[in-house]
Order: structure tokens, then sequence, then C-alpha cells
């Protein structure tokens, strides 16, 4: 996640993510056109062992949300941040931007009561 304050962003960080994301790109788009890892690539790659496939936490936004294509609430779960600028008003996740509104005034937990579309 890229923090955005009013002296701008931290473009090292910026810099970073953009090189990832655009590696995994091309990756999977050589993937969807039948081009898959060879032999030679699979060597040169980490290897691991006693893998399993598991889940874990990102960063998110909650809030009430007004105006969006999908979502209608009360209160929804944003998609990952990538990007956000508290102070400036926005967020960018990895679906969309969002235009901030007031923060909630204490640390918000998610809280299994509480109904949440994503």
């Amino acid at each position: 996640m890229i923090l955005v304050t009013e002296a701008g962003a931290r473009i090292g960080a910026a810099n970073r993510e953009i090189e990832r994301l655009s590696t995994l790109i091309a990756d999977l788009r050589r993937i969807a056109a039948g081009d898959l890892p060879t032999e030679a690539d699979l060597r040169d790659a980490p290897f691991l062992d006693h893998w399993a496939v598991a889940a874990r936490p990102v960063h998110c936004l909650v809030g009430r949300v007004v105006g969006h294509p999908t979502l209608t609430g009360p209160t929804v779960r944003t998609s990952d941040i990538w990007a956000i600028a508290p102070t400036l008003g926005w967020a960018r996740t990895l679906s969309r931007t969002y235009a901030l509104g007031r923060p909630h005034p204490s640390p918000l937990s998610v809280r299994p009561d509480i109904d949440i579309q994503h």
C-alpha cells in the first residue's frame, strides 16, 4: 500500500509496486496465451516444498458507501487498498478509486455481527 500525503507519494514504494504488478500482468498474459513456465524457468525459480494454499489478511476499507456500482451496504468492505491519501480525501483499491469522507472515530475492527457486503 502506498501512503500519499500533502507532500506527495513515497515514490520508491510506488515504483516497486508498479514493477511488481507490471511483471505479474506480463506473466498472466503469457499464461493466458498458453505460454507456460518452462523447465528452465522453474529451475531458476525459488522452490517451495510442503506447500498449501492459504489466505492472508490484506488492508481494505470498511465504511458506509454511496454510489457504488455493485455494493449497496449499509456497510461494505472494499477490495485491497493500493494507495491511500487520507488527508487528501481519496483511496485507490484494486477495483476503483473512492472519495473518502470522515474517518471512523475509533479503530474499527470488523465484528461478525455487522452485515458487510464485499
